[in-house]
């Protein structure tokens, strides 16, 4: 690694470092499905592919960082329970909102959108790290399939 890529490596550091040192109250605490929709309505509503985010959030349920975890296509957005829970554990975060779109603009959840949280679900509890919800956005509108399926 070259000296300036070296010195970019460092100060992306030192900002990761700075912005965790944020006291909570500066945070935003997201307390319920809209909040976090609002969060991600304005970089997912109109892609032409499926993509997601995940929000990490602390204990207090506020959030830590907004991560683009993955680009799919134009009806599948690719997942691995790994890739969705490893920045929160990087990031020590005992729970994550998973955020994806649906390109069509429509809501509605797939048979795939309901097995994927349910297996997503139970992973988490294995890790102990919460899937708080999982929202699907579209165009003005969202879903919140912990509303929809009612987990504890």
């Amino acid at each position: 690694m070259g000296e300036a890529k070296s010195a970019q490596v460092k100060a992306a550091l030192e900002i990761g470092r700075r912005l965790s040192l944020l006291p909570a109250e500066t945070r935003f605490p997201i307390r319920t499905p809209q909040d976090a929709a609002n969060l991600v309505m304005l970089d997912l509503a109109y892609l032409d592919t499926e993509q997601l985010r995940i929000l990490l959030l602390d204990g207090r349920g506020q959030l830590v960082e907004k991560v683009t975890s993955s680009q799919g296509t134009v009806n599948r957005a690719l997942t691995r329970a790994a890739e969705i829970f490893r920045p929160a554990v990087i990031r020590n975060c005992p729970g994550l909102i998973l955020c994806h779109n649906h390109p069509s603009g429509d809501p509605t959840p797939s048979p795939e959108d309901l097995e994927v949280t349910r297996r997503l679900v139970e992973a988490g509890r294995l890790l102990d790290i919460e899937l708080v919800d999982h929202l699907i956005i579209g165009q003005q509108r969202f879903v919140s399939l912990k509303q929809h399926l009612g987990w504890e």
